[in-house]
C-alpha cells in the first residue's frame, strides 16, 4: 500500500478528497494533509508518501515552490496539481516540472480516482522492475545476496538483529513478512577429493544450480549456511514445495551423477518464526544422516516431539531468566503460542505446557522480587481446565502480563489495535470475528476485553463510528445518501437510513438540511 499527501489551504477541499475518494480500494493505505507548502514539506521528510496532490495558489510558499523542494527530498515523488486558476503559466511551469497531472477545480471524483489509480499502476510496475533487478543482481552474485543472505542466516539464528533484518527483507527486498514459508536444506554429495578448494568449488557449483532454479524463477531465497546449501520457499504457489524440490534433485542428480542429501523443515507463516522450519530440517540432517533416501520430508511424531521440546525448553530458559524484562518474556511467550500452532499440539498438551512454563516464571520472579502470593497458580489452573488451545494461550498471556504489571497496558493496546482496525475498515463487512481474527485472538475474549475498556459493547462502538462517518459527510460533501451509506458500510440505503434516526432523531436528509441552514 503507499502514501499520498493533500495540499490544499482551504480545509473543506483537504476533508472532502481524504474523505470521498476511496483510497484503500486504488492501493493507497495512508493519506495526510496539509494546509501549507510548509507542513507539507515536514510530512515528506517524516512520512516518504509516493503520491501528492497540490493547489497551486497559496499562502506564503506557492505549490509550484512547493514541488521543486519536495523533488529534493523525493525524487521520484508523483505529483497532480489542482487549481482554481485557469493560468496557462501555470500549466506551463507544471508541464516545467513534469508534474503527472494537471486539474482545474472542481474536478470530478471519478477524474482524480482515475489519475490515482494510473499512479498506483505505474508505482507498482516501478516496483516490480525494482525488484527484477534485485533479482538480476542477487542471481549474478553481487554484494546484494551476501547481504539477503546475511539478514536470513541472522533470522534463523535469532539474532539481536532479527528484526532490523526483517525490516531489511521488507523494505529494501520487497518481501511479504507474512508470507508462507518452508526451509530446506541441501547437504552436497561428497564427490570430491577432500580438497578445501575442491569441496569449496563443489557447494558454489551447487548453490549456482539452486539460485538458477529457485530463486531467477521468484520462487525463493538461496543461502550459504556453513558447508550446508539452504533455500526459503516461498509456499503461496499453486505447486508443492516437494515438486520443486524433486524438479531441483533431478537437476543436481545430472550434473553431479550423485545424489545429494535433502531435507525439508515445516511449512511456517511469516519470517519470524522461519527459525522454526530451519530448526525442524536441521534436526532432521542431524539424525538421518545414514539414510539412503534423497529427500527427507517427513518425520516421525517422536521426533517432532523432540524437536518441540527442544524449542520449549529453550524459550522457557528465556523467560525465567529475564522477568526483570517484561518485553522480552512476552516475547518469548508469544513465540511458544505460535509454535503450538506450527506443530499442531493438542489442548490437552498446549494446556500442560502452558501451565508448567507460567509456574516456572512464576517462582523465578517471586524469588527475585521476594513476595508471595497464594491462589494465583490454582487460578490459571482453573481457567486452563477447560480451555481450548488458542484460549490456553490467552489465559497464560494475561497471567503473565498481571504478574509483570503489564496487563492493562497488554490490554488497551489490543482495543487500540481494534479501533484502527474498525476505522480502516468502516467500508467493509465489520463483524467480531473477523476484528478478534486481524488480532490472533479469539472473538469471546477480546469481546469481553473491548466492553471492559470500552464499557461499550464492540457491535454498539462499529455503529456508533459509521454514523460519526456519515455525519460528516452529509456536512462537509453533497454526495448522495446512497454513496454515503456505501461509504460507511450500509449496502442498503434503506437500512442506513434507519440506523442514523436511531441515533440522531433525524433521517440523513433532514441533518443535512438543519446542518447546511
Amino acid at each position: 500500500m503507499y502514501k499520498a499527501l493533500i495540499v490544499d489551504d482551504e480545509k473543506m477541499i483537504r476533508m472532502g478528497m481524504k474523505k470521498v475518494i476511496p483510497w484503500e480500494q486504488l492501493g493507497i493505505g495512508e493519506v495526510y494533509t496539509a494546509a501549507s507548502a510548509t507542513e507539507a514539506l515536514d510530512v515528506l521528510e517524516n512520512y516518504k508518501p509516493q503520491i501528492m496532490i497540490t493547489d497551486i495558489q497559496m499562502n506564503g510558499m506557492t505549490g509550484l515552490e512547493l514541488i521543486e523542494k519536495a523533488r529534493d527530498i523525493i525524487p521520484e515523488l508523483r505529483v497532480i496539481v489542482l487549481t482554481g486558476y485557469d493560468n496557462f503559466e501555470y500549466a506551463r511551469q507544471s508541464l516545467r516540472l513534469q508534474v503527472q497531472d494537471f486539474f482545474l477545480k472542481p474536478i470530478e471524483e471519478e477524474n482524480l480516482s482515475r489519475v490515482l489509480k494510473e499512479q498506483v499502476a505505474y508505482l507498482n510496475e516501478a516496483e516490480e522492475e525494482k525488484r527484477n533487478f534485485l533479482l538480476r543482481q542477487r542471481t549474478q552474485g553481487t554484494a546484494e545476496q551476501m547481504e539477503l543472505e546475511k539478514c536470513i542466516r541472522g533470522i534463523i539464528n535469532r539474532s539481536k538483529e532479527s528484526s532490523e533484518f526483517m525490516g531489511v527483507l521488507e523494505q529494501y527486498y520487497g518481501f511479504q513478512m507474512d508470507q508462507g514459508l518452508q526451509i530446506v536444506l541441501i547437504m552436497p554429495a561428497q564427490n570430491y577429493s577432500g580438497q578445501e578448494s575442491e569441496q569449496y568449488f563443489h557447494e558454489m557449483s551447487v548453490k549456482n544450480i539452486c539460485m538458477s532454479v529457485v530463486d531467477a524463477q521468484g520462487k525463493g531465497i538461496t543461502f550459504s549456511d556453513d558447508g550446508i546449501i539452504g533455500i526459503v520457499y516461498f509456499t503461496e504457489e499453486e505447486s508443492s514445495v516437494l515438486e520443486h524440490i524433486e524438479e531441483l534433485s533431478g537437476i543436481l542428480k545430472d550434473e553431479f551423477d550423485t545424489n545429494p542429501k535433502i531435507v525439508m523443515g515445516s511449512a511456517v507463516s511469516g519470517f519470524s518464526n522461519l527459525h522454526i522450519s530451519y530448526n525442524d530440517a536441521k534436526y532432521l540432517l542431524d539424525t538421518e544422516k545414514e539414510s539412503i533416501q534423497d529427500i527427507i520430508q517427513t518425520f516421525g511424531e517422536q521426533n517432532k516431539n523432540n524437536i518441540f521440546r527442544d524449542i520449549f525448553s529453550e524459550l522457557k530458559g528465556i523467560m525465567c531468566s529475564n522477568t526483570g524484562n517484561t518485553e522480552y518474556v512476552m516475547k518469548a511467550f508469544r513465540t511458544f503460542a505460535k509454535a503450538t500452532k506450527s506443530y499442531n499440539l493438542s489442548q490437552q498438551t498446549v494446556r500442560r505446557l502452558c501451565f508448567e512454563m507460567a509456574s516456572a516464571t512464576y517462582f523465578a520472579y517471586m524469588g527475585e522480587s521476594k513476595e508471595t502470593e497464594s491462589g494465583r497458580l490454582d487460578a490459571l489452573s482453573k481457567s486452563l481446565l477447560s480451555a481450548n488451545r488458542e484460549e490456553a494461550c490467552e489465559v497464560t498471556e494475561m497471567f503473565l502480563n498481571q504478574m509483570l504489571g503489564k496487563e492493562e497496558e497488554s490490554v488497551h493496546e489490543i482495543v487500540d489495535k481494534a479501533k484502527y482496525y474498525i476505522s480502516e475498515h468502516l467500508t467493509e463487512e465489520l463483524t467480531v470475528s473477523n476484528i478478534a481474527a486481524s488480532l490472533y485472538i479469539t472473538p469471546n475474549y477480546f469481546s469481553r476485553l473491548f466492553k471492559r475498556v470500552t464499557k461499550e459493547g464492540c457491535n454498539e462502538y462499529i455503529v456508533r463510528k459509521r454514523i460519526e462517518k456519515a455525519k460528516s459527510l452529509l456536512e462537509t460533501t453533497s454526495l448522495k445518501t446512497g454513496k454515503i451509506a456505501m461509504m460507511v458500510g450500509y449496502r442498503d440505503t434503506n437500512y442506513f437510513s434507519l440506523a442514523f434516526k436511531k441515533h440522531t432523531g433525524k433521517s440523513p436528509t433532514k441533518y443535512r438540511e438543519e446542518m447546511q441552514k
